[in-house]
């Protein structure tokens, strides 16, 4: 009752003493299908529902660094010039002035607005999407007690037949963010890009790298989440702690989940790589905080209250040889598609993708005339510089906080 309170929902049943009996038979099947290694009563056996957000942000607020800067002042060359080209994540207050917020994008607003719609809410084993009706997963985030929720996580508004639509329109591009040269393949070639998330507390992403070597950006509509971000210097097997439940300094189980990452395997890994060395980010990003996330960078994200956000991941002209390499390696058919249309629309983004393609030829003939192993072992050890850390994220997530 006092979460309906707080997020201002009026309908009756966000006010009774525990969920339906119906959304809770339809939530635990979801579950067995979305986390199947897991029996029901795992979902709460660590109690996180009773640990304090506040306890969390209060622990890691020395390693707050995160650059932040006001949305109502800087400019887009500003954007470009400290932060883009350069590679360093920041957080833009004030970025929703324009938005409607009371609007469209309170809980209640969407409740209203998009109560029969159904969202995906997690995947099986297949790949299927799992989906709830927007007003009974609802009633899940009032009454849930799991130590790691059910997340809302849809990407596939434009083909949704019940409200998808409208909330597309509803999406306002950031002055920043407006370049995105994917977009040049049409919305029904190009890879997933743009989420609507809503995120129960306790929810969140373990740490990944966003797919294809791309850029985000992140907006806050409602609530608090907490990000971690490491270089892409920064090797996997660190980030991910691997070493360390390899070594039973942590149990592998901390690894799975967002909540149990920040609660129980960042803090030794701080302690047992050193902040310094890790090279760590950390931040809050609140309602109307847009964060951006440079391509690379590894990042997790836990939601310290309930949230409502929206993201995007894009290819601009300043991130454009990463994302392109990464693309061309990892993607093929894609990328064919992709530079067909660089030739027909855009000449100079062709002749840029075709140098780099030579570039990466002549470093190859290199290493294989250096290093005369197989052709196999070669190709396996020698893909390009720009995309050795994506070829990693691709299997480790394919969305965005």
């Amino acid at each position: 009752m006092e979460i309906a309170k707080k997020l201002k929902l009026q309908s009756q049943r966000f006010y009774e003493k525990e969920m339906s009996t119906k959304v809770q038979e339809q939530v635990e099947e979801i579950k067995q299908k979305d986390r199947g290694h897991l029996r029901l009563k795992e979902w709460t056996k660590r109690n996180h529902y009773e640990k304090k957000m506040k306890d969390l942000r209060k622990q890691y607020e020395k390693y707050f660094t995160i650059k932040r800067v006001d949305g109502r002042s800087l400019t887009s060359e500003q954007f470009v010039n400290q932060f883009e080209i350069p590679d360093i994540p920041c957080i833009i207050g004030n970025t929703v002035d324009d938005w409607n917020i009371d609007k469209y994008w309170t809980f209640e607003k969407l409740y209203q607005l998009y109560k029969e719609t159904s969202f995906k809410v997690g995947e099986d084993d297949k790949g299927k999407k799992l989906r709830m009706a927007f007003k009974d997963f609802l009633e899940y985030l009032v009454y849930n007690k799991d130590d790691s929720p059910l997340y809302l996580f849809e990407s596939s508004l434009e083909d949704m037949k019940d409200g998808g639509a409208d909330l597309i329109n509803r999406f306002k591009q950031h002055k920043y963010f407006k370049e995105d040269l994917l977009a040049l393949v049409g919305e029904k070639h190009r890879p997933p890009y743009r989420w609507f998330l809503v995120g129960p507390q306790r929810s969140g992403t373990t740490v990944h790298i966003d797919p294809l070597m791309t850029s985000a950006w992140n907006t806050s509509l409602q609530g608090h989440k907490l990000w971690v971000l490491f270089p892409p210097d920064i090797p996997k097997c660190v980030v991910k702690a691997k070493g360390l439940a390899a070594k039973r300094i942590i149990d592998p189980v901390d690894l799975d989940e967002s909540i149990d990452y920040f609660l129980y395997a960042l803090p030794k890994l701080i302690e047992q790589e050193g902040a310094d060395n890790l090279k760590i980010i950390m931040g809050i990003q609140g309602p109307g905080d847009t964060i951006f996330v440079p391509g690379g960078w590894w990042h997790a994200v836990l939601n310290l209250d309930n949230t409502i956000a929206l993201t995007q991941n894009f290819m601009s002209i300043n991130n454009f040889d990463k994302t392109w390499r990464s693309v061309r390696d990892e993607r093929p058919k894609f990328s064919k598609r992709l530079i067909q249309v660089f030739k027909e629309k855009r000449s100079d983004l062709y002749e840029r993708a075709l140098k780099l393609d030579e570039i990466d030829k002549n470093q190859f003939r290199v290493l294989s005339q250096a290093n005369p192993l197989s052709s196999d072992e070669v190709t396996g050890s020698s893909s390009s510089s720009s995309s050795s850390s994506s070829s990693s994220s691709s299997s480790d997530n394919d969305d965005d906080n």
